[in-house]
């Protein structure tokens, strides 16, 4: 029998509602998203799988730490073994033990398809069904298992993108990591953003990315660690695009645009949450790492504003995987405008003298490569009639990078153009769209 189209079907959810339960397999590469989708959809399934080609091709640090944490997860329902000879081995073979209590006999298929997204879904491969001897393959296999200590001795882990989340688009293979907005597949898949701050544009005091807390003052319970979290979904997105998720308490898997990989769920009624599944404070503790917050703390607005970004992208790649944006990039083109989405603005007197005060605020703009810190200010004079300063005009004042070193100072002019400004006073003729593409970010001083 040849099998060229519905593998998944045929191969194995055919055989599985048949009463067979031990799938063993051989595939040159496996994925992880494939191994989850499978247990979770086929739950008395034992998987046995060994991976063929890592001695020769390695393995990327995605695939290998996501097959650790799967073989945690099911962790008696399934299997992973690297088989480490060379020079590998490229076989697919797909191996039911019999269920002896029904009187079934083996079944086996081999053929070209891998046991990855590529070769079920994406590729035209084949697969036959085959009556001979396939435990002598799996005998003379060299493996080592998956999780053992010393597996990176015996194994290349490589930084490379892993080959599954290359995605068709246009005839051509695309790394679905560069989903950022304005990309080239900007509208090809279906997008959502999902905001991390409520109406208002504050930071929810005791919900969303602060669940785990009670307002700015406290933890909610004792038992919390401050980072439990959850992305809220509004019934708009389910009423534009009611299949976008999944139900309620599927799991779907996230990848973000920094190479994380994230088991997560529909959580609440009507679907109004996701959150990572085996524990809730895993996705508020990564938003925290990447926004610069120390671990169980309140989220403020402030630090989403210094950070960039008061939202999250979530694309949905096909059923049950999803690539979620919250990548940003400040630089002195664009910085200027979420310095003032920060409230607390606070200044302190830089000069005084002669009736006349410069004041400097606690938040600025640090940018790296010019080695300069980029502060906004306020020219003051005393009024004798009122007894007291009045300001006269805003003033941009250009500190060496991480010091009190004034070296510049501007009045009337924004911040992009005192810094360009000031690069000219130094002799360094630098184009203004290299200067608008510099990266920086925004510091609050304590």
């Amino acid at each position: 029998m040849f099998i060229t189209h519905d593998l998944e079907q045929h191969i194995i959810k055919d055989i599985y509602n048949s009463g067979y339960r031990v799938l063993n397999i051989l595939s040159g590469s496996v994925s992880p998203i494939l191994v989850t989708k499978i247990l979770d959809e086929l739950t008395e399934l034992n998987l046995k799988i060994c991976v063929g080609m890592v001695s020769q091709d390695g393995i990327s640090e995605f695939t290998h730490l996501a097959f650790q944490h799967l073989v945690g997860r099911y962790e008696d329902r399934l299997e992973i073994h690297y088989h480490i000879a060379k020079p590998g081995q490229h076989s697919n073979v797909f191996y039911w033990e019999d269920p002896l209590l029904l009187g079934l006999e083996k079944k086996i298929f081999v053929g070209s398809a891998t046991f990855t997204l590529n070769g079920f879904y994406h590729r035209s491969e084949i697969l036959v069904e085959h009556d001979g001897n396939v435990e002598q393959i799996f005998n003379h296999l060299n493996l080592i298992n998956c999780k053992s200590e010393n597996v990176s001795d015996e194994v290349k882990i490589h930084h490379d993108r892993e080959i599954e989340l290359l995605v068709s688009y246009e005839g051509e293979q695309l790394d679905i990591f560069s989903l950022t907005e304005g990309g080239e597949l900007e509208g090809y898949y279906e997008s959502i953003n999902i905001p991390l701050t409520i109406r208002g544009g504050e930071t929810p005091p005791k919900s969303g990315i602060n669940w785990g807390h009670n307002g700015q003052n406290g933890l909610r319970q004792p038992t919390r660690t401050g980072n439990e979290a959850y992305l809220s979904i509004s019934k708009q997105v389910h009423r534009e695009n009611p299949h976008f998720l999944p139900e309620r308490r599927e799991k779907l898997i996230v990848l973000t645009d920094d190479g994380e990989m994230f088991i997560c769920k529909v959580a609440q009624e009507e679907r109004k949450a996701i959150e990572t599944y085996d524990n809730n404070s895993i996705l508020g503790a990564y938003i925290r790492q990447r926004i610069g917050v120390a671990s169980g703390a309140f989220v403020e607005t402030r630090d989403l504003m210094r950070y960039g970004r008061d939202s999250v992208k979530l694309t949905k790649i096909h059923e049950g995987l999803y690539f979620l944006n919250f990548a940003t990039v400040l630089t002195l083109a664009n910085c200027e405008d979420h310095l003032w989405n920060i409230d607390e603005r606070d200044t302190k007197i830089l000069q005084e003298d002669n009736n006349m005060q410069i004041l400097i605020e606690a938040v600025f703009v640090r940018v790296p490569e010019l080695n300069i810190d980029v502060y906004g200010g306020l020219l003051c004079f005393w009024d004798e009639d009122s007894n007291e300063y009045h300001a006269d005009s805003d003033l941009i004042i250009i500190k060496t990078l991480g010091t009190d070193d004034v070296i510049y100072d501007e009045s009337g002019s924004s911040l992009i153009v005192a810094v360009a400004n000031y690069c000219h006073a130094v002799g360094s003729e630098l184009q203004m769209d290299y200067l608008e593409s510099l990266d920086c970010e925004i510091v609050i001083e304590n």
